[in-house]
């Protein structure tokens, strides 16, 4: 019997047609719940729809992450329908989240912040003073912790619906026809990565975002094949976004956040924060290689511990 890897499940029905239909279904089932969300969300609220995209309170940011049950609904109905599989062939062939993977995910995303945080604290060595960007409370201790545990769950339902999407359902399929790691990895993190392109907002430190959104992309693509389960994948994204209930920016999808710091998101401060971020990310994953890899090729292995 054949070794079972993470994308054994997408057979036998890996025709790239099914692929692209399943993707435009995915993608118009959540638009719709993201629109019929922000309606209902607006009319409890008494604001106006277009008022809550930055997600800048409690109640906000819960109408932002319950937009993500979109995807869970496209990909329930698509595997089904279209691919005659359950929904949790999504995880990889154990059906199941492999959540010892995922306490190692999340504590590497711990450590890859702790070492960010480090690498920062050399930026005034390198760069010339910025504006001042101390953390400010937003919100009373007592008042927070009261969100916390909510606002994790939010969390965790939202990783889980974009790395099923996209280190779930599209990776599987992919592998599954082509063996090229540009096929499965790199151009589909890169379009990913295209879409997160925002000049207004960043300038030129648009261009540095869009470059550490794919190298995560496909980062997290090599993981999840390597471990044969979403469960990795998942933690260090988890991680990565849970910090965000601690210390957010100001303006920027801070409605759990308990401290906000101001920054401008065109500075060079913001580019050494973005490439600091990509460098210790790329050093957690070269350390992981070396430890658990073996020196075995990129593409082609099928997964590993």
């Amino acid at each position: 019997m054949a070794k079972q890897t993470f994308w054994s499940p997408a057979y036998p029905r890996i025709q790239l047609w099914r692929t692209i239909v399943g993707i435009l279904v995915i993608h118009a089932l959540f638009f719709a719940a993201t629109f019929l969300v922000f309606i209902v969300g607006a009319r409890l609220l008494g604001t106006d729809p277009g008022l809550m995209l930055g997600a800048s309170t409690p109640a906000e940011a819960t109408v932002f992450f319950l937009t993500f049950l979109g995807y869970h609904i496209g990909l329930w109905l698509t595997v089904r329908m279209l691919h005659k599989r359950g929904f949790r062939s999504l995880f990889g062939p154990a059906l199941r989240v492999n959540w010892h993977h995922f306490k190692r995910g999340l504590m590497v995303a711990i450590g890859i912040s702790i070492a960010a945080i480090l690498l920062q604290l050399v930026q005034s060595l390198l760069l010339p003073p910025g504006p001042e960007t101390s953390a400010q409370q937003s919100m009373r201790f007592v008042d927070w912790a009261l969100l916390v545990v909510p606002a994790l769950m939010l969390v965790l339902m939202q990783v889980f619906a974009e790395e099923l999407v996209f280190r779930g359902y599209v990776l599987q399929q992919l592998r599954a026809r082509f063996r090229s790691i540009w096929i499965w990895a790199i151009l589909p993190s890169l379009a990913f990565g295209v879409l997160h392109y925002d000049p207004v907002t960043y300038g030129i430190n648009g261009v540095f975002y869009v470059t550490h959104t794919a190298v995560i992309g496909i980062l997290l693509a090599v993981v999840t094949l390597r471990t044969g389960n979403i469960g990795a994948a998942a933690g260090l994204h988890f991680g990565n976004n849970a910090m965000l209930i601690f210390s957010g920016t100001k303006g920027t999808l801070d409605g759990f956040s308990l401290f906000l710091t101001e920054m401008d998101l065109t500075s060079a401060q913001m580019t050494w924060s973005i490439l600091t971020q990509t460098f210790a990310v790329l050093a957690a994953f070269a350390l992981w290689w070396k430890l658990t890899q073996h020196n075995q090729p990129i593409a082609n292995a099928a997964q590993a511990d």
